[in-house]
């Protein structure tokens, strides 16, 4: 007997009714007829006929991610027991940019709007994908392709919410045919390139254009319109147009809101649970395990960040921006790594849940 086909309707019901659902945009990326379409409330939506082609289905990094398959296919071998809470690392170090400019903007150290300026400059990438702000809808995050410093600066910063970034990628592809592209994420969205780009029913092309993967550590991520609109605009009167930085730190969990330098809003992350995106309870990486280059303000001074360097690739990105004082780095001082390496077994205490199918396989 025939298996049913895997449509969309079949992982609206297994993945988003499930609140497994991490918004990164891989099913709408991967739709060849272009009838899904993000929503406001982080969740995919169909506006058209589907064809029932299954690619939504099988790009979902929810539905199996072969950790060690894909590791293997990026790394030549999976992790080591002792590798187990970071993951795959050839190098780390703390960072920060050598551009006043950029560290004017900067969320911390602005290594990765440096990184990917660097990655452009030296024609690693031609264009890079990445979210954005909007006046228009302030502190919603919104996917964008950038090749001009001015964009990368504007990109920069935390974004407390998620993006359907990954169907930026696509629209950059079309447009770009013969780009390379970077691409910049949480965890669960580079755990979403990864499976696109070795999912035996997945639209492999898409990840063979991007050549470069930062990730970003994260420990949650927050629905936009509870916790900006809800939270901090009607119950904590917070001006979000004059809002120029949030900060969500794992090592001390606290929501700090700065309008300039000044902190005018700090608050356990406890108090914000109810925001909190549902799918992140079931996510349990923390440091983008499977990017080309990690970085996050968790285990560094700040200003800095901490780097983490997995493929050659990255170190060779990481090493030229060094060498062309595009930004220093150092090794990671006292206890750093031992709390990055701390936060993110606790997050490893969570229950990843995927949907496994044997028929999803990594390719060789």
């Amino acid at each position: 007997m025939s298996q049913p086909l895997k449509i969309f309707g079949t992982l609206v019901k297994e993945v988003v009714q499930s609140n497994l659902c991490m918004f990164c945009g891989a099913c709408i990326a991967a739709c060849p007829v272009n009838v899904l379409f993000p929503t406001e409330d982080e969740k995919p939506t169909i506006k058209g006929i589907c064809v029932l082609c299954q690619l939504c289905y099988y790009s979902c990094p929810r539905v199996e991610l072969p950790r060690d398959g894909i590791e293997t296919w990026m790394f030549k071998r999976a992790r080591s027991k002792e590798e187990t809470d970071l993951g795959i690392i050839r190098e780390s170090h703390v960072a920060r940019s050598k551009d006043e400019a950029v560290l004017k903007v900067a969320q911390n150290g602005g290594v990765v709007t440096s990184l990917l300026a660097h990655a452009i400059d030296t024609g690693l990438v031609d264009y890079a994908v990445g979210t954005t702000r909007t006046d228009e809808k302030p502190w919603r995050p919104v996917p964008i392709e950038m090749k001009r410093l001015e964009q990368l600066l504007a990109a920069a910063g935390t974004k407390c919410s998620a993006s359907a970034s990954l169907s930026k990628v696509k629209d950059a592809a079309l447009g770009y045919p013969d780009s390379k592209l970077a691409f910049v994420g949480l965890p669960c969205q580079i755990q979403a390139l990864r499976r696109v780009s070795t999912s035996t029913f997945g639209p492999r092309k898409l990840g063979e254009w991007v050549e470069l993967a930062i990730g970003l550590f994260c420990n949650n991520s927050y629905h936009h319109n509870k916790l900006v609109i809800d939270y901090l605009k009607a119950r904590k009167n917070i001006d979000l147009q004059a809002t120029t930085k949030m900060s969500l730190q794992a090592r001390d969990g606290r929501l700090r809101v700065y309008q300039g330098e000044r902190v005018v809003l700090e608050s356990p992350t406890k108090e914000i649970e109810p925001c909190l995106l549902e799918a992140c309870s079931k996510c349990d990486d923390f440091t983008s395990e499977l990017a080309d280059i990690s970085v996050g303000a968790d285990g560094a001074p700040d200003g800095w960040c901490v780097v983490l360097v997995r493929t050659e690739k990255g170190e060779r990105l990481v090493r030229s921006a060094v060498e062309k004082n595009i930004i220093e780095a150092k090794p990671i001082a006292g206890d750093g790594l031992s709390l990055v390496r701390e936060i993110s077994s606790r997050k490893k205490g969570r229950e990843a849940k995927y949907i496994s199918h044997s028929s999803v396989t990594v390719p060789d």
